[in-house]
């Protein structure tokens, strides 16, 4: 895993985030994933611990440790399926942080196919995600991770709506 550097990034001012159109559901998904990410890419930040505080606020002191964990257990799917470095924005850089990788994306975008009961779909971004590997294990962690976040009950939707 690799994710862009803080003070250093030279990417400058944001902009326009790449996150536009996210729900809150994706974007509480999203920042614990990516602490999670660079818990494993530098150690000695410890994201895991920002990741637990930052869901407990957003989503209270019950859902929030169940929603970290669903979401460790699809991150450690993901990771025990990829061999190539996985790279995402730093949560720490305001500037990084509105900008989505194309791993994210993906990330995001099989969670966002499964919570929508549209497994097919979560199955291709999965098969991405995981460089052709075995997406089993990703696809039914993503579902506990549906089942765990009150604001996002599994279900199917009408149209699909992938991230672009």
């Amino acid at each position: 895993m690799s994710g862009a550097g803080h003070d250093r990034c030279g990417r400058g001012p944001a902009g326009l985030s790449d996150l536009t159109g996210l729900g809150q559901s994706d974007l509480v998904v999203l920042m614990i994933a990516r602490y999670f990410f660079q818990s494993f890419a530098q150690p000695e930040a410890e994201g895991w611990l920002r990741a637990i505080s930052g869901a407990e606020q957003v989503m209270g002191r019950e859902a929030g440790p169940h929603v970290v964990c669903a979401v460790l257990r699809s991150v450690q799917q993901m990771r025990a399926a990829r061999r190539n470095h996985f790279n995402f924005s730093n949560p720490d850089c305001p500037g990084c942080a509105a900008r989505l990788c194309g791993h994210e994306r993906l990330f995001l975008n099989t969670f966002r196919a499964v919570r929508r009961g549209r497994i097919a779909d979560a199955e291709a971004h999965a098969m991405l995600l995981c460089e052709g590997n075995a997406t089993e294990g990703l696809i039914v962690a993503m579902g506990d991770l549906c089942a765990a976040l009150p604001s996002a009950p599994v279900r199917p939707s009408v149209e699909r709506q992938p991230l672009h």
